[in-house]
């Protein structure tokens, strides 16, 4: 049997028509989970994108959350312990940052293909900043000034997409249409794995004229995108308008996405891989969109942000929908147990695919997200402050030391509810710091963290596993084509 993982970058649980939502459009993942299981309480653990693909691909906690580092070699990796077994593995991705920055995420495969266009991509110096067609200035945000476009994120995007004319021409066509050639080239293959990682709809919310129009329904309106909505989206100054608009960007990214991902299904059921191929469709975290009055992710991880959806079609052709709590060290086991193949030692993840077909609650009580916690040297100067977040099957809290100090979220609300739930807040924050006691946390962090963060923060401590990372290495984000 052959395994495909896709991981979407910024896909929000609740933006998707198969889990209830009803404006906007994912015709093909709704055709795609229409024959696979749903699970409606998977939820990210190391946060963002570097991190929890290193929790997926090392089914291990990163003690207790993976930081922004490379991934190390020595590390026993899941396509690694699958071409141990005989598989060809390959990886497929327009996710500059596994490769960009020294990330290492190329070497564990037998075979990988870089699609280049998305943010980050370090794709090309030039002496201008060529505006993509479908870039114009509109009066909506006249209120804003240049300075979005000037940042190098978005002028090294301009310029990886300064060719960008038809459809095709867009990385996340370009990702899926390499995807579907995969199949098409590996029909009468038993022994693939294929990581496909798309990037879309992560920011910049750049989409497609014919898209934007599917939302934005102002009259007049043409479906091209001003530069400047695409950066400072959080500034006062914009109107309510002006805020919609934004909000429209990043749905008609995620459907301009679905309608990319359909070229994956149709190849997978024109070539027949369907009924040897074990298919799985995820998100790596979600976003704000407009919540609380912010757009794009951020800390502490709330629902919009660790809320993923999670499907799995099998060439069984068994459906269903399942509460089971899963983080992402669990796809690794998940994986080997649909593979029959032994798993490694090590592992601290757990399947959850045979609980959901069993009619079971799995071996997750609660699931854990969070930054790496040498974010908590700020925090824990502040009595108050968030360390990480903990979801059950119902809520949602912010930790702090103390527990009168968490905030208590009711899934599916973004309100604060801590005062009328005294109990719940109780009896999750005892869970959740004895779950993170649990996944490898320096000894002396949990002794602060039980002392309710009344003892002296300690010093000389270990914030993650393989800290401080390679020496020289450090993130490329704000040094982009430095000094050009």
């Amino acid at each position: 049997m052959n395994v495909a993982f896709i991981v979407i970058d910024t896909l929000r649980y609740d933006y998707i028509g198969a889990n209830g939502n009803d404006w906007i459009e994912t015709p093909n993942i709704d055709r795609f989970a229409s024959k696979a299981w749903a699970f409606d309480r998977a939820f990210c653990a190391s946060f963002p994108t570097i991190p929890y693909r290193t929790d997926v691909i090392t089914g291990q906690y990163g003690a207790p959350f993976h930081a922004w580092k490379p991934l190390r070699h020595e590390r026993q990796t899941l396509p690694r312990t699958l071409a141990q077994q005989g598989y060809a593995t390959q990886l497929l991705h327009d996710t500059p940052h596994l490769v960009n920055g020294g990330h290492n995420f190329d070497w564990p495969f037998h075979a990988w293909t870089f699609i280049r266009g998305a943010e980050v991509d370090r794709d090309w110096i030039m002496d201008t900043v060529p505006m993509p067609d479908n870039w114009v200035k509109e009066p909506l945000f006249d209120c804003l000034d240049d300075g979005a476009f000037k940042s190098n994120m978005l002028r090294s995007y301009a310029r990886a997409n300064r060719n960008r004319k038809s459809l095709e021409d867009w990385n996340c066509a370009k990702l899926f249409n390499t995807a579907a050639q995969f199949l098409k080239d590996n029909a009468k293959r038993e022994n693939f794995f294929l990581w496909v990682d798309c990037f879309d709809p992560h920011e910049p919310w750049d989409a497609p004229p014919e898209f934007m129009k599917k939302y934005d329904k102002r009259p007049g309106y043409d479906g091209n995108i001003d530069p400047r909505s695409l950066g400072g989206r959080n500034k006062q100054t914009l109107s309510d308008a002006a805020r919609q608009h934004i909000k429209d960007q990043y749905a008609a990214k995620l459907t301009w996405m679905d309608h990319c991902f359909g070229e994956f299904v149709d190849a997978l059921e024109s070539t027949g891989l369907d009924k040897n191929t074990a298919v799985i469709l995820t998100g790596d975290h979600g976003t704000n969109v407009g919540d609380r009055g912010s757009f794009g992710k951020g800390q502490p991880v709330r629902e919009q942000e660790g809320h993923v959806p999670l499907f799995v079609r099998l060439p069984e052709g068994d459906t269903g929908r399942s509460n089971v709590i899963v983080q992402p060290q669990d796809f690794y086991p998940t994986i080997l147990n649909i593979l029959g193949v032994d798993r490694p030692d090590g592992l601290e993840g757990h399947d959850f695919l045979t609980p959901a077909r069993e009619g079971k609650s799995g071996e997750r009580e609660i699931a854990l997200s969070g930054g790496s916690i040498q974010n908590w040297t700020q925090a824990g100067k502040r009595t108050k402050g968030t360390l990480f977040t903990a979801f059950d099957q119902d809520w949602n809290i912010e930790v702090s030391a103390k527990p009168e100090n968490s905030k208590l979220i009711k899934l599916g609300s973004i309100e604060y509810v801590q005062d009328q739930h005294q109990d719940v807040v109780a009896k999750l924050h005892a869970a959740a710091v004895e779950e993170i006691g649990q996944r490898g946390i320096d000894p002396a962090l949990m002794m602060w963290l039980r002392s309710g963060g009344e003892a002296e923060f300690p010093t000389g401590v270990s914030f993650f596993d393989g800290y401080p990372g390679p020496e020289g290495y450090s993130t490329y984000f704000g040094r982009l084509y430095p000094g050009e």
